[in-house]
């Protein structure tokens, strides 16, 4: 029985240090990268006012994002992402679980629609240089800066550069403190845009002001929780929108959730496997071999 019990333990041994190894060389690797399968909505509420709006003063809106992969323009390492947002006065979101609009853009309720894509360094988090060869879209294709849909794996507690679609360009997102949502360790990052001139439509200028507070996962970078507003005006001092909104309830307590499962399993991989793993492996190694010999003995 203890020879049985030995090399049962000798063949476990083996392969836990067999996977620690794999771990070591490759799995962290593997693990730190955006996955393929990313696709998520955000939703947010708020009010907002302004000709967009169409209201004079702040009426209740409803503000989703949609955000999926492209897997056919991505690979190992660079992912494609295509980005669907709409703002209505609707209590309904006008994009529904399926990322299928339904309102149409000229609907009286709709305040805006956005689309982007573009692609990511999956390690990094950061843009590519060639944006024309994952983006199929010409029109969408632009100099992306910074960071743009999460911050980086490890995110430590300092300033990093933040793409803002409107001024097209980055703009710093300063660290601003801590804070434990539901159990779940962030970091929160403040981000300013003074009022400026800019190209608030096609072939439109006008001035544009902004402010973001992001709470993000430091393990994943992926954010948690949100607040932002935004002034948009034409150059004579129309106003064109003046919103205000912070993500849901139901959308914070969801990113909680996925962040802490990814969480764990970045654990497994980058501590688990790479450091525990070994050590179990080489005890029970060690136990098979001390087995093996008493039942010769």
């Amino acid at each position: 029985m203890r020879g049985v019990v030995g090399r049962l333990l000798l063949v476990v041994g083996v392969f836990a240090v067999v996977a620690g190894g794999v771990a070591i060389f490759w799995g962290k690797d593997a693990a730190y990268r955006i996955p393929m399968d990313t696709d998520s909505f955000t939703r947010l509420t708020g009010e907002a006012s302004g000709a967009l709006a169409k209201s004079d003063t702040p009426v209740p809106v409803t503000y989703v994002v949609h955000t999926q992969v492209d897997p056919k323009r991505s690979n190992d390492d660079v992912i494609a992402m295509e980005q669907t947002s709409c703002m209505a006065t609707t209590s309904d979101y006008c994009i529904d679980a399926k990322g299928t609009f339904v309102l149409a853009g000229d609907d009286e309720a709709v305040v805006n629609i956005g689309h982007n894509k573009f692609a990511l360094d999956r390690r990094t988090g950061l843009p590519v240089q060639d944006q024309g060869k994952y983006v199929s879209d010409a029109e969408l294709v632009k100099d992306y800066q910074g960071f743009v849909v999460k911050l980086p794996f490890n995110t430590e507690k300092k300033d990093y550069d933040y793409w803002d679609s409107t001024v097209g360009k980055a703009v710093s997102a300063h660290y601003a403190g801590t804070r434990t949502i539901d159990g779940l360790k962030t970091y929160r990052f403040d981000v300013t845009v003074p009022s400026q001139t800019a190209e608030i439509a096609a072939d439109t200028q006008g001035t544009y002001a902004a402010t973001q507070s992001v709470w993000v996962d430091p393990v994943t970078g992926a954010f948690v929780d949100q607040k932002a507003t935004q002034t948009v005006a034409l150059l004579d001092g129309t106003k064109l929108l003046d919103v205000d909104v912070s993500y849901t309830d139901g959308t914070v307590k969801e990113n909680v959730s996925t962040a802490k499962s990814n969480g764990r399993s970045l654990w497994v991989v980058g501590t688990g496997l790479r450091i525990i793993a070994p050590i179990v492996g080489l005890l029970l190694i060690v136990g098979g071999v001390l087995l093996v010999r008493r039942r010769r003995a």
